[in-house]
């Protein structure tokens, strides 16, 4: 299957596109810079093909998707700035991206017969009550500009085609991008205390584990209306505290009520989402945050010395480098170098059946044993 990807130098984009070549999928990933510019981690991502698109340009979609002529567009592509969306000078032109953007894709989606899959919110909902929100609940309110936009969207969306997958989602955290797991290791980092809001409930969602998702959906006509977050609830403040003990980090955290951390945009206190759907219809569900949260936020630790650990682990495989890795082993293969090198807390052994067990969840079949081929090298050469 060919797919293009929308924003694929944000977080979830470059899930997605890796994903894609995961599988053995022809992916096109686009953005408004002229050559990709997110994170240079070494993944498929950084080397697929690339087309620069103004989404906001209705003749530049025509051009483009006609170009590519792809069977499906997985539109990541928005205004995610959610305060910022407020300012009287911006609603124009979050409008036009959110909106505007989506529907250009949409009309061209159309003339090409293929499927397209938007991603939208939480923030389509005004968030009141305790109860989930259900994917196929007409009683939108947004609380805020950016969640109206994407509301037009939706509708710009479900009004114009018969194949579409409509995917809310909410508190997204990544590998590539600012989200809040990054905000509270720097922020714990420089003060040793936060104060993080707890009425204010919902669940994060991992873009990794998404992108998986997003491609199952592609893959089928099961469409409509879906919501994707990582299984389990929690506060903002739980999240915050998880964060911290999972990064093995001593800082202070106070709960506080939002009413004490004023917005420009007002955000919902109930982001609960079902997602009974996903299991109707034969989806694979998000594993829970917590699981998500221990892989991010252990890659923090590792990130800046990535060219370090890419070196050692060339030096350590015979005729099979970094370049060549699927994105899972070698996101492992880093953690684990890492933590055989610089990690003194984590006995070595620990730290390769550690590898090895991640490899094996969200890996293939044989990627236990080559993790674990390298890791063992590796420590030897160590010793």
């Amino acid at each position: 299957m060919k797919v293009l990807v929308t924003g694929v130098a944000g977080q979830l984009g470059h899930d997605v596109m890796n994903e894609l070549a995961k599988r053995g999928h022809e992916g096109v990933g686009s953005d408004l810079a002229a050559e990709y510019s997110g994170i240079a981690d070494g993944s498929a991502v950084t080397k697929m093909p690339y087309v620069s698109m103004d989404i906001t340009d209705a003749a530049a979609v025509e051009t483009v998707l006609q170009e590519v002529k792809p069977d499906a567009v997985v539109h990541c592509a928005a205004w995610t700035a959610v305060d910022l969306a407020e300012d009287d000078d911006k609603v124009d032109k979050v409008r036009s991206i959110n909106a505007g953007g989506t529907k250009n894709i949409a009309e061209v989606c159309k003339k090409l017969d293929c499927k397209m899959v938007y991603l939208s919110t939480d923030y389509v909902f005004d968030g009141q009550g305790t109860k989930p929100w259900d994917p196929d609940c007409k009683t939108y309110q947004p609380l805020n500009v950016y969640g109206q936009t994407k509301l037009e969207g939706e509708l710009a969306v479900s009004e114009t085609l018969d194949k579409y997958f409509i995917v809310r989602i909410a508190w997204v955290f990544g590998v590539n991008g600012k989200n809040f797991i990054k905000t509270m290791l720097r922020v714990g980092k420089e003060r040793g205390a936060v104060s993080v809001v707890d009425d204010q409930i919902g669940s994060p969602t991992y873009t990794y584990d998404l992108a998986r998702l997003l491609v199952d959906m592609v893959l089928t006509d099961k469409y409509g209306i879906y919501h994707a977050t990582n299984e389990g609830i929690c506060n903002w403040y739980e999240f915050a505290c998880e964060i911290f003990r999972q990064a093995g980090m001593k800082v202070e955290v106070a709960p506080v009520p939002a009413s004490e951390y004023p917005t420009k945009a007002k955000r919902p206190e109930n982001s609960r989402m079902s997602k009974a759907k996903l299991t109707e219809n034969g989806f694979v569900r998000l594993p829970s945050w917590q699981d998500a949260d221990a892989i991010a936020a252990r890659f923090e630790k590792i990130k800046d010395k990535i060219p370090e650990l890419d070196k050692l682990l060339n030096e350590n495989t015979e005729g099979w480098d970094t370049t060549r890795m699927g994105k899972v082993e070698l996101a492992v293969l880093r953690l684990g170098a890492y933590e055989l090198r610089y990690d003194d807390d984590i006995p070595n052994g620990v730290a390769i059946n550690e590898a090895i067990e991640i490899a094996k969840k969200y890996g293939q079949e044989s990627s236990g044993g080559f993790v674990n081929a390298i890791l063992a090298k590796i420590m030897k050469s160590g010793e």
